[in-house]
This record gives C-alpha cells, structure tokens and sequence, in this order.
C-alpha cells in the first residue's frame, strides 16, 4: 500500500482554514426527521425557530413537491448553521425546481463547502473543472479537495489529482512567497499520488487515468503491462472506455491467440509509479 500523507505544518494548516472557513461559522448538526405523522409538531418547533425543525420541514414540503415553502424552510436552517440544508437548498436550483436568476445555487454551495460538506465542494469543484477560474478559485476548490480526499473520499482523491496534473486547470506560473500558491501548482508526481490512491480504491475514471500515464509517459516511464493491468481494473469497474480499449474483436484470430499467450507469461498486479509514492515522502 502506498505510505501515507506525512502531517503537513501548523502554520500551512492555518493557512489552510482561512481558505475552508470552516471556523467562521457555528455548524448544527441534526438528524433528518421524515415523520410525517410528526409533521405539526415538527412545523411547531420550527416556527419557533428550532434549526433541525426547520431542516426536517424543509425536507418534508420537498417529498410534497412544494418547492417555495421548502425554499423558505431549508432557508432558514441554513442560516442557522444547518450544513446540509444549505446544501439540499442549492440542489433545488441545480435541478432546476427553483428558477435562479442570480446564482443562488452557487451561492448556498458554497456556504455548505465552506462549512465542510464533502458532497458540495465536489459539486464545486467540477463547476471549476468545467469553467476554470483564477488562481484564487483554483487554491481554494484543491483545498477543499485536499482535505476530503485525507478524510478518504475517493471522488475528491481523483478530482484533485487530475487539477495537479491538468495544465487547464488554473495558474502555472506562482509568486515564490504564495505558499498555498506552490503548493497547489501543477505536479506530476502529486498527480500520480492522489490519483493512484483513487485507483486503489476501484475508482474507474482515476485507473484509466493511470494506464493514460503508463501509455504516454506523463510523469513516469511508459510502461504498456501497466497499462494493460490497469486498464482491465478500469473496465472490471464499469469503465466502458476501457472496455473499447481491450476489445480486440476486430483482429484476426491468429493475432488474438499471440496476444492471449503473450499475455499469460505477464507475471505483474496492477500498481502505483514510483514517483507518485515519491510525492509525499520525507
């Protein structure tokens, strides 16, 4: 198994917050009631101002399709600090139940990545992969992503492994006093990292990034068994993409055959490049 992060310093950690401001605000935490029997004891409480009330009603106007009132509710909650009502709120808007004219969705996003919720700074984070911002934007979409992928959220370990290596991605060229700056520039060998700890993981989408590596040489040396291997970890994954790569229906018989003994003499498992387990070395 790959060694593991080695703790970075205090002060970086610090540094790091005032990007999360995960301190700035006082985060609820509540259990989802989905009594409806308990719909007007529930409303009650809520109208009283209890936050996890207010969340609960939110939610159970939503099963209603009444999306205005759920609005007003989850509103309500969120304000109060109930991170996963701000984050329930935005997908109103993402999915088009609520109309948006100004940017509500990202809005509430962002107070629920803000506040730490895994599941709105991946939301955020392929918004940024699909419209690339500034360097600003970048740092603080790869910290959110650093720290859920440390917390061992997969999706976020292959997200912020493809913003190390994607030269699309953000800034190249950092002031050498940016510390959050250098840290998030584009590495190969963080590349590597982050994405092979998805891939280790039976994320597909990282493992066919891994055999991209092995095949081209991005950040380590071209090795095709690897990219077999890792390839058929892809496609045992669901990847269709991979499956079309190790599809050889369309040669001849006689080639399939040599393929097929070649291949029994292959005496390798599927693993990570040296220079990835490089990257956080001491």
């Amino acid at each position: 198994m790959p060694a593991r992060l080695i703790a970075r310093r205090s002060l970086f950690t610090c540094l790091l917050a005032l990007f999360a401001s995960t301190c700035q605000a006082a985060v609820v935490e509540c259990s989802l009631n989905t009594d409806r029997s308990q719909f007007g004891s529930q409303l009650e409480l809520a109208i009283d101002g209890d936050a996890c009330a207010q969340f609960s009603v939110g939610f159970l106007f939503y099963t209603q399709q009444e999306y205005e009132q759920s609005r007003l509710w989850y509103a309500s909650a969120a304000e109060q600090g109930v991170t996963r009502a701000a984050f329930e709120l935005a997908l109103l808007y993402r999915d088009h139940l609520l109309d948006d004219p100004g940017a509500e969705r990202v809005r509430w996003m962002n107070m629920a990545a803000e506040q730490g919720l895994v599941h709105a700074q991946i939301e955020l984070a392929f918004d940024y992969i699909e419209n690339p911002g500034d360097s600003a934007e970048r740092v603080r979409v790869m910290s959110w992503l650093e720290q859920a992928a440390q917390q061992g959220d997969v999706k976020a370990m292959y997200l912020l492994g493809w913003l190390y290596g994607n030269d699309a991605s953000g800034v190249q060229d950092m002031a050498s006093d940016d510390e959050l700056g250098m840290h998030f520039s584009l590495a190969d060998d963080k590349a590597l990292y982050w994405t092979c700890q998805a891939a280790e993981r039976d994320d597909a989408d990282a493992q066919m990034s891994l055999s991209d590596a092995y095949s081209y040489g991005r950040g380590t040396r071209v090795n095709q068994v690897q990219r077999r291997l890792w390839l058929e970890r892809a496609a045992s994954n669901g990847s269709e993409e991979a499956r079309q790569w190790l599809d050889t229906s369309d040669m001849a018989w006689y080639s399939r055959l040599e393929r097929w003994v070649k291949w029994q003499l292959v005496d390798e498992t599927a693993r990570c490049p040296d220079e990835a387990m490089a990257a956080f070395s001491e």
